[in-house]
């Protein structure tokens, strides 16, 4: 559920489930269009706005900004998958 602008650069991975944007791409909003259309629950759209602002606004490094996201959002399927799937991205999440 992850979009890419057109005439993007993107050199890394692209975190699920978010908008990147720009030469090179960054990461802009949660893809709140593509969770509606694919039925993701209002608490979990609430949730990965949060998860957004944590990881990528707060100016935190990734193993902390992960720490916080456990600690303090619910335990929603699709959290977990955005945390996993930037604990073992290889080639890095655009920022």
């Amino acid at each position: 559920m992850a979009m890419i602008a057109g005439c993007c650069k993107v050199v890394s991975d692209v975190p699920p489930f978010m908008i990147v944007d720009g030469n090179p791409a960054e990461t802009r909003t949660i893809n709140k269009i593509g969770m509606e259309r694919n039925g993701v629950s209002e608490e979990a759209q609430a949730a990965m706005r949060q998860a957004y602002k944590i990881l990528f606004r707060e100016g935190l490094t990734i193993p902390n900004a992960l720490a916080k996201i456990e600690s303090e959002l619910p335990k929603l399927p699709e959290i977990q998958y955005l945390v996993n799937f930037v604990r073992t991205s290889e080639r890095g999440v655009t920022k």
